[in-house]
C-alpha cells in the first residue's frame, strides 16, 4: 500500500529531500549538493539517488510511495520550463523527463519554489486562510500566491514573480537584475541590492559602525536596530519598496494574509513591523486590514509544500 510522499526542494547549491507520511508527518530529511553541470540529467539522477537512500534507510521501496513533488527556482507551468538560467534548463517538461527515472505508478509534479513555500507555510500555521501571498526575501525576492487554496502559476508560469515587479526607477540601480531588466523590486530588497546601497550610505555617513567591515544583510539590519544612519537609510529603503509592492498586490488580489519569509526575514518583528507600518500608510479601501505574519517553517517550507502538492493532486 502506498503510504508515503516525497517533497523535494531544488536550489542552486543544494537539493533537499523530505520523506513524509500521507498524514504529512515529517519522517526524515536528506540534503545533497546540486550538480554543477549536465542539469538535464544530473539533477534527476541526484533526486532519485537521494530517494533511494531514504527508502533503504526506512525499509521502503517505490511501491510504498504515492508520489514526488519538486520545487524549482524558475517560472513553470504544468511542469514546463521555458527558461531557468540558474539550472541550465531551457524548453523542458520536467514532469515528463523525471517520470523516466521513477516507476510509472509514482505521481510526479514540479512547481515554482516560492509558490510551493507558500503552500507549505499555509499548511503549517495558516491553513484557515484561502487567499495567501508569501514574499521570500533572500539572495533574490520570490513570491508565492494562493487563491482559493490553490497555487497561482499564471498562463505560462510567471504568476507570483513578485521580485520582478517593475517598481523602481531604473536610474536608482546601477546593475542589471538576474532577469536582465532594471527596476525590479529584487534590486532593492534582494541581498545584492541591500549590500550595494548600504555601501553607498557608508560613504555618505562615514561614522557608520559598518565601515571597514565585510558586512552581511544581518549586520546591516542589526546596525539599523542600533540607529546607525547608513544602515537605517538602507533598511528604510528596503521596507518602503516592499510596502509599495504589497499595497499594489493588495488592490489586485486582496489576500487575507501576507507572509514574509526567506533568510532576510530572520530580522523578525523589526522587519515585519516596519513593512506593515509603511504598508498601512499606502493601503487603499479595506486592504489595510490584511494580516501580516512571519514564516514559521524555515528551510523546510519547500519540502513540506512539495509533499503537500502531491498529497492534494
Amino acid at each position: 500500500m502506498r503510504n508515503f510522499l516525497y517533497g523535494v526542494d531544488v536550489g542552486g547549491t543544494a537539493i533537499k529531500i523530505g520523506l513524509f507520511s500521507c498524514a504529512m508527518q515529517h519522517i526524515e530529511k536528506l540534503e545533497l549538493e546540486t550538480p554543477t553541470e549536465e542539469h538535464e540529467t544530473k539533477i534527476f539522477e541526484t533526486i532519485t539517488q537521494g530517494i533511494r537512500i531514504l527508502n533503504e534507510k526506512n525499509g521502503l521501496t517505490f511501491d510504498d510511495i504515492v508520489g514526488i513533488g519538486v520545487a524549482v527556482p524558475c517560472p513553470i507551468k504544468n511542469g514546463y520550463v521555458e527558461r531557468c538560467p540558474n539550472l541550465d534548463w531551457y524548453k523542458i517538461n520536467l514532469n515528463e523527463n523525471f517520470k523516466k527515472w521513477v516507476p510509472k505508478e509514482v505521481k510526479v509534479r514540479f512547481a515554482n519554489d516560492a509558490n510551493i513555500a507558500a503552500l507549505g507555510e499555509r499548511s503549517m500555521l495558516y491553513e484557515s486562510y484561502e487567499d495567501v501571498v508569501m514574499v521570500t526575501l533572500g539572495t533574490g525576492v520570490g513570491g508565492g500566491v494562493i487563491i482559493g487554496g490553490e497555487m497561482v502559476e499564471g498562463a505560462r508560469g510567471s504568476g507570483g514573480e513578485i521580485g520582478h515587479m517593475l517598481i523602481v526607477d531604473p536610474s536608482e540601480v546601477d546593475f542589471d537584475c538576474g532577469c536582465g531588466s532594471r527596476g525590479c523590486l529584487e534590486q532593492i530588497a534582494g541581498t545584492r541590492g541591500i549590500l550595494s546601497y548600504a555601501q553607498k550610505m557608508i560613504e555618505k555617513y562615514p561614522d557608520s559602525i559598518l565601515i571597514g567591515k565585510k558586512f552581511t544583510v544581518k549586520d546591516v539590519f542589526d546596525a539599523a536596530k542600533a540607529n546607525d544612519k547608513a544602515a537605517s537609510a538602507t533598511f528604510e529603503r528596503v521596507t518602503e519598496y516592499l510596502a509599495r509592492a504589497l499595497a499594489i498586490i493588495a488592490v489586485i488580489i486582496e489576500p487575507e494574509i501576507f507572509i514574509i519569509g526567506g533568510g532576510v526575514s530572520k530580522a523578525g518583528d523589526f522587519l515585519l513591523q516596519s513593512i506593515e507600518k509603511k504598508y498601512k500608510e499606502k493601503a487603499r479601501f479595506d486592504t489595510d486590514k490584511i494580516r501580516f505574519a512571519l514564516a514559521v517553517t524555515g528551510n523546510n517550507a519547500g519540502i513540506i509544500g512539495a509533499a503537500l502538492m502531491i498529497k492534494e493532486s
